[in-house]
């Protein structure tokens, strides 16, 4: 029975694209573990960032600290954002909610946002598992030894993982053409827009 690929697992995957022994332990000690590591944190972070179904909230609350007035977010929050036609720009800045119109931390009700966490690589979904594993493992090759060969021999891989990622984000957020089940709309571009003077 297949297991789940954990970090070692990943760390392991990169190090044999280059033909290293697997290790056991995820070894600070060693500088290519600990290169192979920062390689997949590097690359599970940008991904993540791009906003997914698995780490995608919608309409989630913000409550203001009620002595300052003030929204600390928390430190896994890669972005946030408002719902369209609001009076607001939230920004995250110095580690708290900041409202660029209003020039302002002080928020005197609950926020409610949209917004993308980061989570640890053992804790995504597989196919992004697999996606973030081969792409470090042709990031690696690339850095570590200059390798354009193995590089390229790895490409096909790397576009089969990522076809395999993206058929999961689809049938996980149920898209159509016309919106999605959360009942989210597409929205055309509309000419009029552009004409608008801001």
């Amino acid at each position: 029975m297949a297991t789940k690929l954990t970090k070692l697992a990943a760390v392991n995957i990169v190090l044999s694209n280059i033909g290293m022994a697997p290790v056991t332990v995820l070894d600070n000690d060693n500088p290519m573990v600990v290169m192979a590591s920062n390689i997949i944190d590097e690359v599970s972070l940008s991904l993540q960032a791009e906003g997914w179904v698995f780490n995608t909230e919608r309409e989630y609350p913000f409550t203001p600290d009620p002595t300052t007035k003030h929204i600390t977010i928390p430190t896994n929050v890669l972005s946030l954002d408002t719902d369209y036609y609001q009076d607001m720009e939230v920004i995250i800045r110095d580690g708290k909610l900041y409202d660029k119109r209003a020039h302002t931390f002080e928020f005197d009700t609950k926020q409610v946002l949209n917004v993308v966490w980061v989570f640890d690589f053992d804790d995504i979904p597989e196919a992004f598992k697999s996606y973030i594993t081969i792409r470090s493992a042709n990031l690696f090759a690339g850095r570590a030894v200059g390798s354009t060969e193995q590089v390229k021999f790895g490409e096909r891989e790397e576009a089969m993982t990522r076809a395999a990622m993206l058929e999961y984000e689809t049938q996980q957020g149920d898209y159509n053409m016309l919106g999605t089940a959360d009942n989210r709309n597409y929205r055309t571009y509309r000419p009029s827009f552009s004409t608008i003077r801001f």
